[in-house]
């Protein structure tokens, strides 16, 4: 998951390896804020549609400038969910961000 985010930086954007932390390290701090901020929701708080909406547009931006497609999908089924209002939809689809997230830590 890093490993593609790197090498997407590399590769995309053409940045020298010693370069690559910075941008990494933007993206697990961008990363660490929408996850805390979806966990309430992974853990069955009733749904804000507007605050999912907010918090998965962030992630769209984030994601893509990084090559995360893996986060990327999974932040466009959360919004479609917060868009139907599709409480189970919203709870699952934060919980899989959020298990995401834990993955990505893990790798750093």
């Amino acid at each position: 998951m890093l490993a593609e985010v790197r090498q997407y930086l590399m590769d995309s954007l053409g940045l020298p390896e010693e370069m690559l932390s910075e941008f990494v390290d933007s993206f697990m701090e961008s990363f660490d804020k929408s996850a805390e901020e979806l966990r309430p929701y992974a853990d069955g708080a009733a749904p804000d549609w507007m605050d999912i909406r907010r918090i998965t547009h962030m992630i769209k931006g984030y994601s893509e400038g990084v090559g995360a497609t893996d986060l990327r999908a999974l932040s466009d089924r959360l919004n479609a969910a917060a868009h139907a209002e599709d409480a189970s939809g919203c709870r699952n689809g934060a919980a899989a961000i959020c298990d995401l997230h834990a993955r990505y830590r893990a790798e750093g």
